[in-house]
C-alpha cells in the first residue's frame, strides 16, 4: 500500500480533506482515500476511456473492474461493517492545544495544528480499511503491516501528519525564497471561498463565531483554515509566476524531453467502425467488407503522398469525411498517448511507423484504422479520460514544478519538541 500522504496534499481544496473526511463518521458512505499525487503525477495521465466511447480503447488489463473502487448503495451498509475506529477526542485531550510539539526548519507547530493533520491522516487510513472490508470482506487492523519495511497502518497516519506539515512548510518557504506573494485576485478568490464555505457548512446566515465553532468541532482552528487557503493560493501562484498560466513559459526542449522520457507516441487515425457504436454489436459481413475496402482505398491514397504538409492536409480532409471516432472532437490533431492506454493493435502499428508514414488498414475490435504517425509536439493534448485534457508542455511544467518543490522539501528537517513523543494510535482504538 502506498503512503496515504504524498507531496503537496495542499493542492486539494481547503475543505476537501478537512470537511469531506467526516462523511462516513457521520453516517455517509465512505469515499476514496485521499492518496493525492505528487506534482510530477498530478497532471492528468493517459487513462482508459469508458466502455461506450469510440476512441481507441485501453488494453483489457488496464480496465478497472466495475464495483471495485467505491462503496455504493447496493453494497454493505455501514452498520454491517466491523472495523476499528480511533477515539480522536481522547487523543486530542492528551496535550494542551497551544503546546509546541515540533518545528520544521525552526518554525514551531502547536499540538492543535499538528492534530488537524493527524486526524486527517487517521481518516485517510480508516477510510481505506473500511473500503477494503466493504468491497472484499478482508478485515485489516491498525496494527497490521502496510509496507515492506514493517510500517503499520497506525504508523502511516502518524508519519503522514509530519509529512503534511513539511509540505505546507515547503510551499511557504519556496514562495518566500522565490518572491511569490498573494495577488489581489488571490485574496478575492480566498474571500469568495470563505463565504461559500460558511454558507455551505453553517447556513446562509452564519456568523464568524458559527464558522469557528464548526471548524473547532473538526479539530481545525480558523488560523489553520486561513493557512490552508493561503498555501493553496501560493502553490498555484508559484506555478503561474514560474511557468505561466498553462505552462507556456516552459521551453520546447523540456516539453519534448518529457514526452520522450515518459514514452509518449503521437498519431492520428481514421477509424471505420465495424461495430454498432450504440449497441457494441458487430455489423453484418457485407458492411464489414465495405468498410475494409474503403480503408484499403484511403490507405493507398494517403501512402502515395510524399510531401508531409500535403499529406497532413489530405489526411485531415479524409478524417473529417470518414472517421467515425467521436474522440476526434476532443483530439482533432490526433492522440499523444503512453504505453497500454490504447488497444494493442493500435499501439503496435504506431510503434512500427516513422513520422508522416501511413499504415495499411489495422483491424481492432473497433474496426479498421488508417494510422499516420506524427512527430512529437510540445503542445499536443495528452490523451486521458478527462473531458479537459492538458498539453504536454503544461504537463511537463507541472512535473518540473513538482521536482523543484520536492527538492526543497527534501532539505527540510522535522524536529520534535523535547519530551514530546509521537502518539501511539493503537492506544486510542475504540472498543
Amino acid at each position: 500500500m502506498k503512503k496515504m500522504i504524498a507531496i503537496l496534499l495542499v493542492v486539494c481544496l481547503a475543505l476537501g480533506g478537512a470537511m469531506g473526511y467526516w462523511g462516513y463518521r457521520t453516517g455517509g458512505a465512505p469515499v476514496s482515500p485521499a492518496e493525492t499525487a505528487a506534482p510530477e503525477e498530478a497532471a492528468p495521465d493517459a487513462t482508459e476511456t469508458t466502455a461506450d466511447t469510440e476512441t481507441p480503447a485501453p488494453a483489457e488489463a488496464d480496465v478497472q473492474e466495475p464495483g471495485t473502487d467505491a462503496v455504493t448503495s447496493g453494497e454493505m451498509q455501514m452498520e454491517d461493517l466491523d472495523y476499528q475506529t480511533m477515539d480522536l477526542d481522547r487523543l486530542y485531550a492528551t496535550h494542551d492545544p497551544e503546546e509546541i510539539v515540533l518545528r520544521v526548519n525552526g518554525q514551531a507547530e502547536t499540538w492543535r495544528d499538528y492534530f488537524y493533520f493527524l486526524a486527517t491522516q487517521v481518516d485517510y487510513v480508516e477510510n481505506y480499511l473500511v473500503r477494503i472490508y466493504a468491497n472484499y470482506g478482508a478485515e485489516l487492523l491498525w496494527s497490521d503491516v502496510a509496507e515492506e519495511d514493517g510500517t503499520t497502518y497506525a504508523d502511516l497516519a502518524v508519519d503522514g501528519a509530519a509529512d503534511a506539515i513539511r509540505q505546507f512548510a515547503t510551499v511557504e518557504g519556496f514562495a518566500k525564497d522565490n518572491g511569490i506573494e498573494l495577488t489581489e485576485d488571490n485574496r478575492e478568490a480566498i474571500a469568495q471561498q470563505e463565504a461559500l464555505d460558511m454558507a455551505t457548512y453553517c447556513g446562509p446566515d452564519a456568523t464568524e463565531a458559527d464558522f469557528e465553532a464548526y471548524l473547532a468541532d473538526r479539530y481545525m482552528s480558523r488560523e489553520m483554515y486561513d493557512r490552508i487557503n493561503t498555501v493553496n493560493a501560493l502553490y498555484q501562484e508559484g506555478f503561474r509566476k514560474l511557468y505561466g498560466e498553462n505552462g507556456e513559459v516552459l521551453e520546447d526542449e523540456a516539453a519534448l524531453q518529457y514526452l520522450e522520457d515518459n514514452g509518449y507516441i503521437s498519431a492520428s487515425h481514421i477509424l471505420l467502425m465495424t461495430v454498432d457504436p450504440a449497441t457494441g454489436e458487430k455489423l453484418d459481413d457485407a458492411a464489414v467488407e465495405e468498410k475494409a475496402a474503403t480503408a484499403r482505398r484511403l490507405a493507398e491514397e494517403l501512402q502515395a503522398i510524399k510531401d508531409p504538409q500535403e499529406l497532413l492536409e489530405r489526411f485531415r480532409q479524409l478524417k473529417e469525411e470518414y472517421c467515425e471516432d467521436t474522440g476526434k472532437t476532443v483530439y482533432p490533431a490526433g492522440y499523444t498517448f503512453t504505453h497500454r492506454t490504447m488497444v494493442t493493435e493500435f499501439e503496435d502499428a504506431c510503434n512500427a511507423l516513422e513520422p508522416y508514414e501511413v499504415s495499411d488498414p489495422v483491424q481492432s475490435s473497433y474496426g479498421y484504422h488508417i494510422i499516420m504517425r506524427l512527430p512529437p509536439d510540445p503542445d499536443a493534448l495528452l490523451f486521458n479520460s478527462s473531458a479537459d485534457p492538458i498539453t504536454a508542455r503544461a504537463t511537463a511544467a507541472n512535473a518540473e514544478y513538482g521536482q523543484r518543490l520536492q527538492a526543497y522539501m527534501d532539505g527540510l528537517e522535522v524536529e520534535y519538541a523535547e519530551g514530546f513523543e509521537k502518539p501511539n494510535l493503537l492506544d486510542y482504538i475504540n472498543g
